[in-house]
């Protein structure tokens, strides 16, 4: 059992986070604990259950994190049998390997 680090947005979220979770957790408890870390921001309904997308396509919730993504993947977190959006989680630089000013020009400092 290991610390195992993932960039997380929960759907209804703005900002992803960087969370720990454990290496030997399934899918689901990850996304259970995830989902507390960003209960702070977005209001979480914790009895609907959650499924995790990775890649434009949804994680099954039984497997391990570590036989499921790599440390810092990029993963998104809604609630069970939603329609996953066209582009959903491309916009974000993460899932395009982009830094966040080549993403976002408009965001760089003026000269």
């Amino acid at each position: 059992m290991a610390e195992f680090p993932l960039l997380v947005r929960f759907r209804e979220d703005d900002y992803p986070t960087l969370v720990p979770v454990d290496s030997e957790d399934t899918v689901t408890e990850a996304a259970e604990k995830i989902t507390h870390v960003v209960d702070s921001r977005v209001r979480i309904d914790h009895e609907r259950p959650l499924e995790v997308v990775y890649e434009g396509r949804v994680v099954d919730g039984d497997a391990t994190v570590a036989e499921s993504f790599e440390p810092v993947d990029y993963i998104e977190i809604q609630y069970e049998g939603e329609e996953i959006p066209e582009g959903f989680g491309e916009s974000h630089p993460a899932w395009n390997d982009q830094s966040a000013l080549e993403a976002h020009p408009e965001h760089a400092k003026p000269q």
